[in-house]
């Protein structure tokens, strides 16, 4: 014990002695006095003076003490001030030093029967009434998470998901990472959300998991060939994880970084056996790097598009403007494949596009106005521009005041 320690374990002793030494002196008066009360109040008046001077004095020291440890208590350490849950509920890292944290996730409405068809499906149960002790009427439902996970951020140009039951990447977002507080506590409560307490996602959403595993071994998607093994994760000089997994005779790996493009990720799959690897997922683009035996390079694009909001109120948008539809543009990813000099990309370059005749591969053409605009920012699909291919672009969920603003940037873009 330290020096410090023993000095609050005496003084609380020597308090706690006071006391019981005070209540002791006065059951005993108070017997004496029972005992003796046939005598004449003025027989012993110097004795009854003298026990009460006594206990006032221990009274008095006893306050004075245990005001001065209380005070020396509350500045021994700022944990008395701050409490002991003192992590960062929203963590960040960095692309130099990536931030990879084993923990449950969100599904955002990942279908169980092809992209998390090896998971086990949670069924619902009574609720338990501890007053009545019988079963309640209502039912606890499951928990919409995904457990042992592996969520990895690289500062706010990156944040992905990666899942050690299926062995793939299912989803991919910017802007943000994942609010701690369901999962870890917060310092009010000091403890986790008691159900439902699965970390909330923030941030821009443009890549989700579609359809069954998007790997194939020799031609036959991993999927077919049972649930697959995680071995492992191992980190290089740039710390990134490059996972492992066994399916079947197969010993996979990969590596998931950022692409050259904004809201593009690059994979880098390698196989022990030097098998043929291919990877295809539905309205997914996918530019093959390079590809030998046993080994696989691929940028994948954009094909979900969703915000989802941190816990603090998201800025209101009081008056749409073009300055605002420019960062959209940015934080959105459409410079990922607009581009604004004319220089055909993935999707038809936004420059001179308002007022513009289009021709479509299965729709009537039109001149480019706002409600256009519109309609291809919210369902993409329901018309392709001759010369693109068709599901390259995802849908996106914005606000009002948020398509307002983008129709302004992309009309002033001359």
């Amino acid at each position: 014990m330290s020096e410090g320690q023993s000095s609050i374990a005496l003084g609380y002793l020597n308090i706690r002695t006071i006391q019981n030494l005070v209540v002791l002196m006065i059951k005993k008066r108070l017997f004496r006095f029972l005992s003796f009360s046939y005598y004449p109040v003025f027989v012993k008046p110097f004795s009854t003076m003298k026990f009460f001077l006594s206990l006032i004095a221990l009274l008095v020291y006893s306050h004075l003490f245990s005001k001065a440890h209380s005070q020396k208590k509350n500045t021994a350490s700022p944990y008395a001030e701050k409490g002991y849950l003192t992590f960062d509920l929203k963590p960040m890292g960095s692309q130099v030093r990536p931030l990879i944290l084993r923990t449950f996730v969100p599904t955002l409405g990942l279908p169980q029967n092809d992209v998390l068809q090896n998971h086990s499906k949670g069924q619902s149960s009574p609720k338990y009434s501890p007053s009545s002790g019988r079963e309640a009427t209502n039912q606890y439902q499951p928990i919409d998470g995904i457990p042992a996970a592996i969520a990895v951020n690289l500062g706010k140009p990156l944040s992905y998901v990666w899942d050690t039951t299926e062995c793939r990447l299912l989803y991919a977002w910017t802007d943000g990472f994942l609010d701690m507080k369901n999962y870890w506590g917060d310092r009010e409560s000091g403890r986790r959300k008691g159900f439902g307490y699965v970390p909330r996602l923030y941030g821009f959403v443009f890549y989700k998991a579609l359809g069954k595993h998007p790997l194939s071994i020799d031609g036959k998607s991993i999927s077919d060939l049972g649930a697959p093994k995680y071995v492992g994760y191992s980190t290089g000089s740039d710390r990134l994880p490059v996972y492992e997994y066994e399916t079947g005779s197969s010993k996979i790996s990969i590596k998931i970084q950022p692409g050259s493009s904004t809201q593009t990720l690059r994979l880098d799959f390698s196989s022990k056996n030097k098998e043929v690897l291919e990877f295809s997922s539905p309205n997914t683009q996918v530019e093959v790097k390079s590809k030998t035996a046993g080994k696989l390079s691929i940028v994948i694009r954009p094909n979900a598009g969703e915000r989802f909001s941190p816990e603090e109120k998201k800025e209101i948008i009081n008056e749409p403007t073009q300055e605002i539809g420019e960062k959209l543009y940015t934080s959105l990813g459409c410079i990922a494949c607009h581009s604004l000099d004319g220089g055909k990309n993935h999707g038809p370059s936004l420059k001179g596009s308002f007022g513009s005749k289009r021709e479509f591969l299965s729709a009537p053409s039109l001149v480019v106005n706002e409600d256009y605009i519109r309609e291809s920012i919210e369902n993409p699909m329901a018309k392709t521009v001759k010369g693109y291919l068709t599901g390259m672009m995802p849908p996106y969920k914005l606000e009002q005041a948020e398509y307002d603003s983008l129709i302004l940037f992309i009309k002033s873009i001359r």
